[in-house]
């Protein structure tokens, strides 16, 4: 049996700029979306964030190393653990992330939350705010 969870995390796993125009197949309308980056209510808006994700960093893939769903009242939540490949600064670039989805009673989406390190995984590969990132977490690691 396939579920829900099953068909979003093909979609996702085959996410483009292409398939973006069958977004509304897998979401409800009013759908809320957050990343370390923007937080959203809408399918069109969290269109718009991969757009410009695709935009930003080019080719990406999120390769779906996992997935769990678990029955609660207030609707089905499902659990992707993924691996985003894509080049940053024409480099490869991959790292690991948690999306904790939560379906309706119809097996729409209607909350999609990304979990991931920003900082260690994002703002690290740039120049000042890098080294000062890196600076700051290896003082506290000393520290503790």
């Amino acid at each position: 049996m396939t579920t829900p969870l099953d068909k979003y995390a093909h979609f996702m796993g085959s996410l483009s700029r292409e398939s973006l125009e069958t977004l509304p197949d897998f979401v409800m309308p009013d759908v809320h979306f957050r990343d370390p980056f923007n937080e959203v209510i809408g399918a069109d808006k969290m269109a718009e964030i991969f757009v410009h994700m695709f935009d930003t960093v080019g080719d990406v893939r999120f390769e779906i190393l996992h997935s769990a769903l678990s029955t609660a009242p207030e609707g089905d939540i499902g659990m992707l653990y993924w691996r985003l490949h894509s080049t940053l600064r024409k480099k490869p670039w991959s790292f690991e992330g948690m999306s904790r989805v939560q379906f309706n009673a119809n097996g729409q989406v209607a909350s999609h939350v990304d979990h991931w390190d920003a900082a260690r995984e994002f703002y690290e590969h740039f120049p000042v705010i890098g080294w000062a990132l890196s600076s700051i977490r290896t003082k506290i690691a000393l520290a503790a």
